[in-house]
């Protein structure tokens, strides 16, 4: 379960070349044009996994240094309100978020990875990475 990954402290993946801060961006940035198309192409049908789509939305808020709130959160992920906060009692849990009220509105709840979560989401981007020299080939894929 991703939880139980995300709850592993300490593990370290393979070698692996170090990617910048902006490649890592950038990745995500495409991860989350990915998904928002493969939404467009199932309609009505959900293709995503909302814990990752979250996880993507809040590593490039904080990488690009703008503040999210839940609200925001969730419609930025396209993950429902419910599930957002279900989510996010999991990431504060394993010391991947913060929440933080808006002093000036306190119906507003603030959220940010932590340095462990954008430690780990940094590694899941780039573990994620397919390289360049793969292609899909559809006889392989029967």
């Amino acid at each position: 379960m991703l939880i139980d990954l995300l709850r592993q402290q300490g593990s370290e993946p393979a070698t692996e070349p170090a990617l910048t801060t902006e490649q890592l961006i950038t990745m995500a940035k495409a991860k989350i044009r990915a998904r928002r198309r493969r939404q467009e192409l199932f309609p009505g049908i959900q293709v995503a996994d909302p814990a990752w789509d979250l996880l993507l939305e809040l590593y490039v808020n904080c990488a690009e240094n703008r503040r999210i709130s839940v609200t925001g959160l969730g419609l930025g992920a396209n993950v429902p309100g419910a599930t957002v906060l279900r989510w996010l009692a999991m990431f504060q849990e394993a010391s991947l978020i913060v929440r933080e009220p808006d002093p000036l509105d306190r119906r507003r709840i603030w959220v940010r990875l932590t340095d462990l979560g954008i430690e780990r989401v940094a590694q899941g981007i780039a573990a994620s990475q397919i390289p360049a020299s793969a292609t899909f080939n559809p006889s392989l894929a029967a």
